[in-house]
């Protein structure tokens, strides 16, 4: 009777951390709607004297709104392939309806626009604290390389401290002629021989 008990309590614990979570998360999106359906009202209202001379400025609100609310819960702005559901009736399969969904995908970029202006382009990003950003920056940074030009003339890895401490082989002396190349006359070339004075 007592194991029975405690497994129906460990059963109803569970069940019910299961349901708040539940429940938190519905509150919390339906939180965040609230929120991003305010702030694209409230953009429409400080934007919208932008597009006072528009054919269909209902439709072009709309639009607004939506690319403005895309933006604000995570998306990237580009059109959607389709218009909502409500552009699909019959009232809009007629050249003023195709009006009035372009109108709607216009009002869509311009509000994702404005909501990239305004700030709002990463509003659904968690920052991080500062000693993690620095963290991760220092992790994908290249490794500093020291170059160090060996005879071959190829870059090298930079020398080890061992390496510097050792005495460098010693590099044969060139002869003093052969350092600089020797430069012949125009009149040699042309077959000309040399002036008696030109050879000194």
């Amino acid at each position: 009777m007592i194991r029975k008990t405690v497994h129906a309590w460990m059963l109803m614990l569970f069940c019910s951390a299961v349901g708040c979570n539940a429940v938190h998360e519905h509150v919390i999106d339906a939180e965040m709607d609230l929120r991003n359906c305010v702030l694209a009202q409230k953009a429409w209202g400080e934007w919208s004297w932008c597009y006072d001379d528009l054919d269909h400025p209902l439709h072009f609100a709309k639009g607004f709104k939506e690319g403005y609310r895309d933006v604000l819960e995570g998306g990237n702005g580009c059109q959607p392939t389709l218009p909502p559901q409500c552009y699909w009736k019959p009232q809009f399969q007629t050249p003023e309806g195709r009006c009035k969904i372009n109108a709607w995908f216009d009002g869509f970029s311009h509000g994702a626009l404005a909501a990239k202006q305004d700030g709002y382009g990463n509003l659904q990003e968690l920052p991080i604290s500062p000693t993690a950003r620095a963290n991760i920056m220092a992790k994908r940074a290249p490794a500093p390389r020291f170059p160090y030009a060996s005879g071959a003339g190829e870059v090298q890895p930079a020398p080890t401290p061992d390496q510097l401490l050792e005495t460098p082989p010693e590099t044969p002396e060139m002869p003093a002629e052969e350092l600089l190349p020797r430069v012949d006359s125009g009149d040699e070339l042309n077959g000309i021989p040399p002036r008696p004075y030109e050879e000194n």
